[in-house]
């Protein structure tokens, strides 16, 4: 298992500081990583909850780009993949 996905089950990641400071690519592996543990019969405990947080965390800095606002230091900014 990828150590940042270890971080997250295991509660050494922090569910807001520390999703707010992943770039968009390491969010976006977490997704896939988190979602494909739901995909199983019986999910670990806790999966559900890091897979919404993710998802929050990406459709934030997704709207916040919408919006042309700045991130803050340290948080990578989203980039819009939607297709109009």
């Amino acid at each position: 298992m990828n150590a940042l996905l270890t971080s997250c089950l295991e509660g050494e990641l922090d569910p807001v500081q520390g999703l707010a400071k992943l770039s968009v690519a390491e969010l976006n592996f977490l997704a896939d990583a988190l979602f494909r543990l739901l995909d199983v019969g019986k999910p670990e405990f806790g999966v559900k909850s890091w897979y919404d947080a993710v998802l929050d965390e990406l459709a934030a800095r997704g709207e916040r780009s919408t919006r042309g606002e700045v991130p803050a230091p340290g948080v990578q900014a989203a980039v819009d993949v939607s297709s109009d």
